[in-house]
């Protein structure tokens, strides 16, 4: 049997897509591994050890010729180039990382009729849209916003058309792709974020620490980011030399460097590589994410290092499962201003104890639901069932 994955994303890199993809590689290659099938891989860095010989480029040039291609994604330019070789390859089962991919469904169906095709919805793409360009305001926003929409749905409208199996995160997608592409799935497979283990922070403080994580070039993220900082923190912790703001995340914009002068107890790391370089023990993660699509990778991480998490409605979407087994008022609920600042004061004034009993809970749910013993599982159930 031969398998191949395709991933627009670096397996090895950071960020919420690249986890996702180390979660699909890992669970395939164990799949593979038990049933001694042929696996190869290609992604963006090409840098696993079943890298397909291809080579996989991306920036803004690629990234804009694709949409004047009719397409939503630089891995079109990489499989028109290659495509007689990757075919060549005669896969028995095709992954595809995303919808965005929807174009190598399409053809793969048509050239080879008898592969099965699984593919991973990792959110609707089509309404992950408003949020990557919501900083993107007037005309132009609205030309970049309509475009990509068109381009968008065109590709993940061929990722469901032919796909024998779709992998969703949440059963919001599901319920999304039913009314935005009329599809009726008869084998519904939520598969949430996983991640390789828990983790453990050394560092220790006597500063009851706030932190927010996540892309500072992202629009939701941005407007989390101000929010959190000009409407919770200054007004109500910005004095408090017992407290300390962390903002953490790649690629900041002009502003967020700005907002994080506001106050000498607000903290921007920039870039960083692991988390346990600047994270302490006992610090209150915080979500204010106000719009986006699929499943928050920070949630998962919060978990895996057995922390409290205060975070908006969009924030836990697809976490049903942990907020059902916190016994411990761990994962706070917060929409609003006074919610957030309530949450840290009241989860500030529980004690050292209340943290120690929270950090186990938290990562027995990670373990329990957010693993990738989970991944492994669902990837040999839907195999078994697909081709026996």
């Amino acid at each position: 049997m031969n398998i191949l994955y395709i991933t627009d994303n670096n397996i090895m890199g950071h960020g919420g897509g690249c986890l996702g993809a180390r979660k699909y590689y890992s669970a395939i290659k164990a799949y593979a591994l038990k049933k001694n099938a042929s696996f190869k891989v290609i992604s963006l860095g090409q840098n696993m050890p079943e890298a397909m010989d291809v080579d996989v480029v991306k920036n803004r040039k690629l990234d804009k010729s694709a949409r004047l291609h009719g397409h939503s994604n630089f891995m079109y330019f990489t499989w028109k180039k290659h495509k007689d070789k990757i075919m060549s390859y005669h896969p028995d089962v095709l992954f595809l990382g995303r919808t965005r991919l929807g174009f190598i469904a399409k053809e793969f169906k048509r050239g080879q009729s008898e592969i099965k095709i699984i593919t991973f919805v990792d959110n609707i793409e089509y309404d992950y849209v408003d949020s990557y360009f919501a900083l993107e305001k007037g005309i132009k926003g609205k030309i970049l916003k309509t475009i990509e929409k068109h381009v968008v749905k065109n590709d993940e409208g061929d990722a469901i058309k032919y796909s024998d199996r779709l992998v969703y995160l949440t059963h919001r997608d599901v319920k999304r792709c039913k009314e935005l592409y009329h599809y009726n799935d008869p084998c519904e497979y939520i598969l949430p974020i996983c991640l390789e283990h828990t983790h453990n922070l050394k560092i220790k403080t006597s500063k009851k620490t706030v932190a927010f994580i996540g892309s500072l070039g992202y629009g939701a993220n941005v407007s989390a980011v101000e929010m959190l900082i000009k409407q919770v923190w200054l007004p109500n912790f910005a004095q408090n030399d017992d407290f300390q703001l962390i903002i953490a995340g790649g690629n900041p914009i002009d502003e967020i460097y700005r907002w994080t002068k506001l106050a000498p107890n607000i903290r921007l790391v920039a870039d960083f590589n692991e988390l346990e370089d600047f994270l302490p023990q006992n610090s209150l993660m915080v979500a204010p994410i106000p719009t986006g699509a699929g499943m928050k990778v920070k949630v998962a991480e919060t978990l895996s290092m057995g922390l409290p998490i205060a975070g908006s409605d969009e924030a836990l979407v697809g976490y049903e499962d942990a907020i059902r087994d916190d016994k411990l008022h761990a994962i706070i609920r917060a929409n609003s201003v006074d919610e957030y600042v309530e949450a840290i004061n009241l989860l500030f004034a529980s004690g050292e104890k209340n943290l120690m009993e929270i950090e186990i809970q938290n990562q027995q749910i990670f373990c329990k639901h957010y693993s990738f013993d989970i991944a492994k599982k669902c990837i040999e159930n839907i195999m078994t069932k697909i081709i026996g």
